[in-house]
């Protein structure tokens, strides 16, 4: 049986003479051709020759690893049709780990093999890429693992940046920057006055340490909320896409460029520095509902447009009349038509600097009927612009409210899931 090939007996009877004497076959391969009708089972079972030795199969333990020689479609190449058996001119004592690493997924030297000879036989019959996958797969894993948690630690500070309610680190960091920023707007507002200013512009004074500490202070601070809200944020190209990101850019650029630049010796750059103005309108991130003012705003934009064109035709007009209804006039208040916008603006918008006045009797009667007219052209705009804000405001607060109720219905139905 060991020693080579069985002619004397048919295939039948070598299945069940190996069966029946090969210890090395398990009894699970034994239950499985004993069990269930004989044609069925014996169609999945496979005979191998290695050298002489039989060893007896089912095809379903190859197959589960199919980058291996038995398991793939190049087993093939080794079947004998004679004995309806693949045959293999290799160790036999070394194929019997290979055939319990099929049965059990375990691969161990046999004790009587040398070392070198298993791992000609294991790399003969392409074992070890069973292990080289498993070893891709696990880095795989690990390294959706690792990015899992990026995305967690992500999420996390998204959430905790965004909603700072619900966070109480939220909450420090929210408070952190509100004190930032009516610091700045404190410390642009204080360093205008003209004693202080006066100091503050000595080179080396107190004044001008203090003022410039204060003001790298904020603007670390604010670039520190920049360069994180960036790493936070789900989508960097939407981030980089919102206007109050580019808001935020805008009141720490001068600084900056500043430092690049010295405006003492350019007069002209000094202009940047009105940019840390808009460091107010960062007031606006913190608060929901000037938020949805803005959202409003930004959605009313075509009935802004028509009010800012209505105010135009009425100004052009107005005050092009009205500089020849006042041309004759001797103290010559109006001496161009830019002088005559100048006044149709101031009474058009119900100010009345008192700068410039009619002083003609047709130059009057123009000005009481232009006055007239600029409230009624005020009130009809107005009047759409106000309709179209309640809608959108209505509209944006259900929508919050829906919101939060659906939050509300959740969190109870999951702590009933949960206890149940």
């Amino acid at each position: 049986m060991h020693g080579g090939r069985a002619n004397d007996h048919s295939v039948d009877d070598q299945l069940k003479e190996n069966i029946l004497s090969v210890d090395r076959i398990p009894l699970l391969t034994k239950k499985l051709y004993q069990a269930g009708p004989k044609s069925s089972i014996r169609d999945n079972l496979i005979t191998i020759n290695v050298s002489g030795r039989l060893f007896v199969i089912d095809r379903c333990y190859l197959e589960q690893y199919p980058t291996t020689l038995l398991g793939s479609p190049e087993i093939e190449n080794y079947w004998d049709p004679r004995y309806n058996e693949y045959f293999f001119d290799t160790h036999r004592d070394a194929f019997e780990s290979i055939f319990d690493f099929y049965l059990y997924g375990k691969l161990y030297p046999h004790p009587h093999v040398p070392a070198q000879l298993h791992h000609d036989n294991v790399e003969f019959f392409k074992i070890m890429s069973v292990f080289e996958a498993q070893a891709q797969m696990d880095e795989v894993a690990e390294s959706k693992k690792k990015k899992s948690k990026y995305q967690k630690m992500k999420a996390a500070l998204h959430s905790t940046l965004e909603d700072p309610n619900n966070h109480i680190i939220g909450k420090i960091y929210g408070w952190a920057d509100l004190f930032f920023i009516f610091l700045s707007i404190a410390t642009m507002l204080v360093e205008t006055i003209p004693r202080i200013h006066a100091k503050a512009g000595v080179e080396g004074s107190m004044e001008a340490k203090l003022f410039y500490g204060l003001e790298t202070a904020t603007v670390a601070f604010f670039t520190f909320d920049v360069v994180v809200r960036s790493f936070a944020h789900p989508s960097r190209c939407e981030f980089f896409k919102s206007p109050a990101t580019w808001l935020d850019v805008c009141t720490i650029a001068p600084f900056y460029i500043e430092l690049l630049v010295d405006f003492s010796k350019l007069e002209s750059m000094k202009v940047l520095r009105i940019a840390r103005v808009a460091r107010v309108l960062k007031l606006i991130k913190k608060n929901k509902r000037l938020q949805l003012i803005a959202e409003v705003l930004m959605k009313s934009v075509s009935e802004l447009c028509m009010l800012v064109i209505v105010w135009a035709m009425n100004i052009t007009v107005a005050g092009v009349v009205f500089y020849y209804l006042e041309e004759p006039s001797e103290s010559n208040l109006i001496e161009s038509g830019v002088d005559g916008m100048w006044w149709a603006i101031v009474t058009m918008s119900t100010v009345g600097y008192g700068d410039t006045y009619p002083e003609s009797f047709m130059g009057k009667i123009f000005s009481t009927f232009f006055i007239w007219v600029s409230m009624v052209f005020l009130a009809l705009p107005l009047t759409i612009i106000v309709s179209t804000f309640n809608k959108q405001y209505e509209r944006k607060r259900t929508l919050t409210l829906k919101q939060k109720g659906a939050m509300t219905k959740t969190v109870p139905t999951l702590n009933k899931n949960s206890n149940g």
